[in-house]
């Protein structure tokens, strides 16, 4: 009789989507993808999980670290497209817009993935730019321990333009706003600034901001001093939950690097600042210990499968979900 209430108040309190449910009592479904939220320093170590879905670089530091972990997949492949999907956006406020400085901040940002992958740019330079503008107290995300140029290639580093990425952009987040339970919306027209340089100065200073991580690591030339330009340029890498604070309040950020769904859910009406660039387009990966390696082809063997999601409340999650969802894939949060 106990199990029996039990359960029915489990069902009484599953919250559903359009594919899946929030369920409790421990179980697995064997006919669903079973999510389960954990952390990175559980991935590969704790629990019976089957997959786990993690970020770079730490994907590649818990492989490093856990002999049996393997890559098992690539998020970015499994969601389609010809980059996968957008991840981190570059925003600026409206007066920098058509100037100088901003053409040639962008042509800067575009050098910066043949600069990272050269042979004559080493690990260490790299993360000596990256660690010179870290916020006093965080710990870096990027040392000589898990930077290689694999890893690099694995951060999605990838410059698009806003007028070139704008529908892309605004169908990522139709599809984000069907699997969360918070609506994150879809940015207006003038949020996506149309890319028109011209020879206007400006002549005030610009503060830089970004989340640690593959964001950081997409400015990392800039950062190193590989361009000067006409006005001072100041860098700032910073917590990454933190990072929304800086386009809020006094809007201390020039220029900032968000998240693409945070970007549009607090700026999306392109009132005080415009999505000039996608920065990265994703850096989400599956580990296994023993499982099939999974493809588009066969990605219906995550049913009945645990999968450990690092961050399933934030991006990860989401775009997990968005690509269960896209496939016809239900799938279950444990609890």
């Amino acid at each position: 009789m106990k199990k029996f209430f039990t359960a029915l108040l489990c069902a009484s309190l599953a919250v559903f989507t359009t594919v899946g449910f929030s369920a409790c009592g421990g179980g697995t479904d064997s006919g669903a993808v079973n999510l389960v939220a954990i952390t990175a320093a559980q991935v590969g170590v704790t629990g019976d999980f089957d997959y786990y879905v993690v970020a770079e670089p730490a994907a590649s530091t818990r492989v490093n670290a856990v002999p049996s972990l393997e890559f098992a997949g690539d998020l970015q492949e499994l969601y389609g497209g010809e980059n996968g999907y957008p991840q981190a956006v570059i925003v600026a406020k409206n007066e920098l817009l058509n100037t100088s400085f901003m053409g040639d901040f962008l042509d800067a940002v575009s050098g910066n993935k043949d600069w990272l992958l050269s042979e004559s740019t080493s690990a260490q330079s790299v993360i000596s730019a990256v660690q010179s503008h870290l916020t006093e107290g965080m710990s870096p995300t990027f040392t000589a321990a898990n930077l290689t140029k694999d890893v690099i290639k694995n951060c999605g580093i990838n410059l698009t333009y806003a007028y070139d990425d704008k529908d892309e952009i605004n169908a990522f987040m139709q599809e984000f706003n069907s699997v969360s339970e918070t609506a994150f919306g879809t940015a207006s027209d003038s949020f996506f600034w149309d890319g028109e340089i011209r020879s206007e100065s400006y002549s005030g200073g610009v503060s830089v901001y970004m989340p640690d991580g593959a964001p950081a690591l997409g400015l990392a030339n800039l950062m190193a001093g590989e361009k000067a330009f006409d006005v001072a340029v100041n860098y700032n890498v910073v917590d990454s939950t933190l990072i929304q604070t800086y386009v809020a309040g006094d809007c201390k950020a020039d220029v900032c690097v968000l998240p693409v769904n945070v970007a549009v859910k607090l700026l999306g009406s392109g009132e005080k600042y415009k999505m000039v660039a996608t920065l990265t387009h994703g850096n989400l990966y599956l580990l296994s210990n023993s499982g099939t390696k999974i493809s588009a082809d066969n990605l219906s063997q995550l049913k009945g499968k645990k999968v450990g999601v690092v961050n399933l409340a934030a991006v990860p999650g989401l775009t997990l979900k968005v690509i269960l969802k896209n496939h016809g894939i239900e799938y279950v949060e444990l609890v």
